[in-house]
């Protein structure tokens, strides 16, 4: 009676913990997802460089596949992301930096760490932390 006590309990909290914006939910990131945006942030010559790069109309689409391969079809030019091509991937908690004791959603493409953020149906992908580009994306 007491290991089922547990049980129940147990169940009713893991339950209860998860809902559709799992981190650590590698289907979180899996999927076809269109390149909407690129974001800037930072300083330059000693003014904001702040920006925003639309990609909206451009058909640019990340293929995050289940085997590790990130496809990344119609840039047809480029953009401050990746080029057409297949790159590898992997999707889990990390660190930015070898002496930062805290782990956190990283998603690393070839040796590239991107921060893992997902906002309101969008997946950003941020590597503003060492001046780069967060990258916004919407579901396909």
């Amino acid at each position: 009676m007491r290991n089922f006590l547990f049980l129940v309990v147990l169940i009713i909290f893991t339950s209860a913990c998860s809902n559709d914006n799992d981190l650590l939910n590698v289907n979180s990131v899996q999927g076809d997802w269109k390149l909407e945006e690129a974001r800037f942030y930072g300083l330059e010559g000693g003014a904001s460089s702040d920006g925003i790069i639309d990609y909206s109309n451009q058909n640019i689409v990340y293929s995050f596949q289940q085997n590790g391969t990130l496809l990344v079809t119609g840039t047809g030019g480029s953009n401050v992301g990746y080029s057409n091509g297949i790159y590898l991937y992997n999707f889990g908690l990390d660190h930015l930096t070898f002496d930062d004791n805290n782990q956190i959603p990283l998603v690393k493409i070839n040796d590239s760490k991107w921060i893992y953020e997902k906002i309101n149906q969008k997946m950003i992908l941020k590597q503003s932390y060492v001046d780069g580009p967060d990258l916004v994306f919407v579901k396909e």
